[in-house]
């Protein structure tokens, strides 16, 4: 009896199991392409800050805050006069609505009313701005222009709900544990279900506390948060008693993504803290060369009091700090030359370690930066040359790089030595198939760096195929996140931040996929968000804040701050500053209610309301006109041309409007007065049209006669014949 027993619960276990891997395969799918199609349906449209009037009195609208002025193609106002240099200045605005003029060195100069600019001057609405013989002036925008361009970006804001996505991950890790108890039984670790519990909290306190902030874009943090949930699973089948420290990892990732949203509101406090920045990423690098511990073939980590953390991943956040740049800043070779140092340092130290994988992004990193400072390939192709040389001196002193170069391609002729990983990895790629073997089920977990450098066999073999390539397709979509929000990016330095940590995300994610596949050499990188390690989550939560500085959306970063305003303050509409996106219930408030736009659902309710009600009018009835009595004979009697019926005259057509004046920017439109009320009465159509019928004439009345026809009735003196004008015969 018990073997039978044990036998059917096995049966059930083995069933239940199995419907389990699908039923998260399909909540997996459901998650990640939701997030995905709302990211890539989403539309940053472009904002308007104010206008520029030309010498022809053409105007040109400023959608950037950052603006390059001068003759050559890459600028973002192109003029066509004969003085003006090819970069000859910029006008640049700043975080409290502020335009700034500087001249960047031209041949002829820049004047502002008629004084040159020899250092970055203010230029105020009216100024008279010379460049290269042209007068040009700055008009800021209106108050109903404000308004428009926040009804463009709702209307543009593809707004998916959040809750949807979050049950569903929800139910995911709910799922995950009761895997892993069946799995592990009795060696199943109680902080497993703690550590679940936390990034569960976590992800409903932060979208609920955003919620009650008015915001309402959340797809790059739910990616963020479900891939996390993976990196706990992967933890878990690994190191199951280092799982509640990963989960820590990731609420000190979501407090410090929250922390440099928060800073990047402002854009000059930001920029106040890079040499700060840049000094203790100079001390911990040095540090880590001094007192490292080699690891995997490379010194770059540091154990501190029991914790243990790489210096490298936190110099990433502070490589695209220093890396991008404003538009002002990237004419200065002071701050180009800081760059540049910085990052031969880093290579430099990185070479040092023996860190060649960390060393390639670093290096990918920089070309897209360079290239965003720059604009010029020829630059690109004299570093990539300068740094080929120096790859090789590194494979010439580094033989255990060299060995991971010499075994790429080769891993099956090698496979139980230096192509045992690679071999491993792609063999439980093979036997996860598309389901997966399920939590903790699966067998790379035994390999060295399974959870890390191999983490993709390992996603591959425990959850399936198709939830390892829609992890792929994530960083992807977090990609074209990026470059779809740059076209419309206020500053230059948010662009090149989130283009820099999305080429960081992407080149890990190359690097460490095609490596664990032999496609490329091995090079021991993290997969952002999935792989275990705690500065790894940490950081890549951090760099997830430089994607949310470049997103534009109403209400939909938190980089972005809305304008808080008491609807009851006396302060005027002019002291709010620009810079926000505002909160437009605020700003109606502070406006009036005349400026509100009715919305879709305002629309029909008033539309419903203005219908007419149900219950019956009372109208007029017209009275019916007498019918022609019929005679007894056979008489025809011809109807008199008076009463032949008349065409109704055609409707007065409407008279032409004239056109409205084109609307000048800057200047608000003066309204029309509202015509008066009109009262209308109800006719009936006999009363209408019998005003346009002339008066019937009058006739003799007739005697009706049944006797026969005779000639008196027909020429004598009342008949038919008769002229009634004059009395006489026709």
């Amino acid at each position: 009896m018990e073997n039978g027993y044990e036998g059917l619960m096995e049966y059930v276990t083995l069933y239940f199991t199995t419907g389990v891997r699908w039923v998260c395969m399909g909540l997996a799918v459901l998650i990640l392409l939701h997030q995905i199609f709302a990211l890539l349906r989403m539309r940053n449209p472009s904002e308007i800050w104010a206008y520029l009037k030309c010498p022809d009195s053409s105007t040109v609208p400023l959608t950037h805050w950052e603006n390059l002025m001068g003759r050559a193609r890459g600028c973002d106002i192109i003029l066509n006069l004969g003085g003006v240099s090819r970069s000859h200045g910029t006008l640049i605005r700043d975080s409290e609505g502020v335009w700034e003029y500087t001249d960047l060195n031209s041949k002829n100069g820049s004047y502002i009313n008629g004084r040159k600019v020899t250092e970055p001057a203010i230029l105020r609405a009216g100024d008279t701005l010379t460049v290269g013989g042209g007068d040009f002036q700055l008009y800021p925008l209106s108050t109903r222009e404000r308004l428009e361009n926040i009804e463009k970006r709702k209307r543009h804001t593809k707004r998916t709900s959040p809750w949807l996505s979050m049950l569903a991950i929800t139910v995911f890790q709910l799922l995950t544990v009761i895997q892993f108890h069946i799995s592990l039984g009795d060696k199943y670790p109680g902080q497993l279900t703690a550590a679940f519990a936390l990034v569960c909290i976590v992800m409903w306190v932060y979208v609920i506390a955003l919620r009650i902030l008015k915001r309402t874009g959340f797809e790059v943090e739910l990616i963020a948060f479900f891939l996390s949930t993976l990196s706990i699973s992967l933890t878990a089948s690994a190191y199951p008693y280092a799982v509640l420290k990963q989960a820590f990892c990731v609420l000190l990732g979501v407090m410090l993504f929250f922390a440099m949203c928060w800073l990047l509101r402002d854009l000059n406090k930001a920029k106040k803290l890079i040499p700060v920045l840049l000094g203790f990423s100079v001390l911990l690098l040095i540090v880590n060369l001094a007192i490292g511990t080699v690891a995997f073939g490379s010194q770059n980590w540091i154990t501190i009091g029991g914790f243990t953390f790489q210096p490298s991943e936190i110099v990433k956040i502070v490589f695209i700090f220093v890396g991008a740049a404003s538009l002002n800043e990237l004419q200065q070779r002071k701050n180009l030359l800081i760059f540049m140092g910085f990052s031969v340092f880093c290579l430099g130290c990185l070479a040092i370690m023996g860190d060649f994988g960390t060393a390639m992004i670093f290096f990918a990193t920089f070309l897209v930066i360079s290239f965003l400072r720059s604009g010029d390939f020829t630059k690109m192709f004299l570093i990539l040359g300068a740094a080929g040389l120096m790859g090789m001196m590194v494979l010439r002193f580094k033989p255990y790089i060299a060995n991971r170069f010499s075994i790429w391609g080769h891993v099956w002729d090698d496979p139980t030595d230096a192509g045992f990983q690679q071999v491993q990895t792609m063999t439980s790629i093979a036997s996860g198939g598309i389901p997966g073997l399920g939590a903790g089920e699966g067998n790379l977990s035994d390999v060295a760096a399974a959870s890390t450098d191999l983490v993709f066999g390992m996603l591959s073999e425990e959850w399936g195929l198709v939830i390892a390539v829609l992890a792929v397709l994530c960083i992807i979509t977090l990609a074209v996140f990026a470059y779809r929000s740059i076209i419309a990016g206020r500053s230059t330095y948010y662009c090149i931040a989130a283009c820099a940590a999305t080429s960081m995300f992407m080149f890990q994610t190359i690097l460490n996929v095609f490596g664990s596949v032999d496609l490329l050499p091995l090079t021991g990188v993290t997969f952002p968000f999935v792989s275990s390690g705690g500065t790894s989550m940490i950081v890549s939560w951090a760099m997830l804040a430089f994607l949310k500085a470049a997103d534009t959306r109403q209400n939909a970063s938190l980089a972005v701050r809305i304008h808080e305003k008491d609807p009851n303050s006396p302060a005027s509409v002019e002291s709010v500053s620009a810079v926000d996106i505002y909160d437009p219930e605020d700003l109606y408030a502070l406006l009036g209610e005349e400026y509100r736009k009715p919305d879709r659902k305002e629309r029909k309710a008033e539309a419903k309301k203005a219908e007419p009600q149900a219950k019956p009018q009372p109208t007029k009835t017209a009275k019916p006109r007498p019918k022609s009595q019929p005679t007894k004979t056979a008489k025809p009697q011809p109807r008199p041309a008076a009463t032949q019926p008349k065409p109704r005259p055609a409707a007065p057509q409407p008279r032409p409007q004239p056109k409205a004046p084109a609307a000048t920017p800057g200047v608000r439109k003066e309204e029309p007065p509202h015509p008066k009320a009109v009262r209308y009465t109800e006719v009936s159509d006999d009363d209408f049209f019998g005003k346009f019928d002339p008066p019937a004439r009058t006739t003799r009345p007739k005697k009706e006669d049944d006797g026969p026809l005779t000639l008196d009735d027909i020429f004598g003196e009342n008949g038919m014949f008769t002229d009634d004008r004059k009395g006489g015969k026709r």
